[in-house]
């Protein structure tokens, strides 16, 4: 896909991993709804966007409410007059499920594995109404490997791992892709939280560690390359940008 003269939706477009495709799409030449509960700091990336001379809104939006992502998708719509991407981004950490007396767990679950199959359903429900488009997932590369430390997480994201690969048929039957990014450790606020110790441990185990910007990369080739569908993309720091199986429709 032509990037340039599209129209996308990113969730959990105010920091991190969100914040710099958001940025990285309206350089390509998107109109970017910034979709995310943090309206302050959603704001500062509209501002950011429009200051390099791209065009972008904030919506504020809770993707646990379907109502919100519908929102999102037609605030596209509604701004621009077109919907053509849509980036499945916002995502929270897990804890220590054995340590959970307050049922976290299942938050983890309905916003890294519902909100993406709901927003999804929705994105998907409109492209193929619209004539095509592409939408892309954040899994993680602990939807690939075992974390031990946070198996919830790991079973979100290897649940958009596989809901993604098992998409890859809308591409032939209705011009739309469907394909998710799998990033390793990336310095973004979610990870920072961990505090310096395990930061520094992750980037002496992994050999460093990711760049939103590194991510975003990942994200545009998903959106530009009409010959990926149904593609699980790891990026990582040793290995940088492969695929973890090479789907094409």
């Amino acid at each position: 896909m032509d990037i340039d003269g599209s129209s996308a939706v990113v969730t959990g477009a105010a920091s991190g991993i969100g914040r710099a495709s958001a940025l990285a799409l309206a350089r390509a030449g998107a109109r970017v709804v910034v979709a995310d509960l943090a309206a302050r700091r959603g704001a500062q990336v509209v501002d950011e966007i429009g200051t390099a001379g791209g065009i972008a809104v904030f919506r504020h939006c809770d993707v646990t409410r379907t109502e919100d992502l519908a929102g999102a998708f037609a605030c596209a719509l509604e701004h621009f007059g077109r919907f053509d991407i849509a980036f499945n981004n916002a995502g929270i950490a897990g804890e220590d499920l054995f340590e959970d007396t307050a049922g976290d767990w299942q938050r983890v679950v309905d916003v890294n594995l519902t909100a993406v199959i709901d927003a999804t359903r929705i994105a998907v429900r409109e492209m193929r109404r619209l004539g095509g488009g592409v939408v892309v997932n954040t899994a993680s590369m602990g939807g690939i490997l075992p974390i031990p430390d946070s198996p919830v997480y790991a079973a979100t994201k290897a649940g958009v791992v596989n809901f993604t690969r098992s998409l890859a048929y809308l591409a032939p039957a209705h011009r739309v892709r469907v394909n998710a990014v799998c990033p390793s450790y990336t310095d973004t606020p979610l990870v920072r939280r961990r505090g310096d110790e395990d930061l520094a441990d992750i980037k002496q185990r992994m050999g460093g560690i990711l760049q939103p910007e590194d991510v975003a990369a990942g994200v545009l080739e998903l959106v530009q390359d009409d010959s990926r569908a149904g593609a699980i993309m790891r990026v990582t720091v040793r290995g940088g940008r492969d695929y973890a199986r090479d789907v094409r429709p």
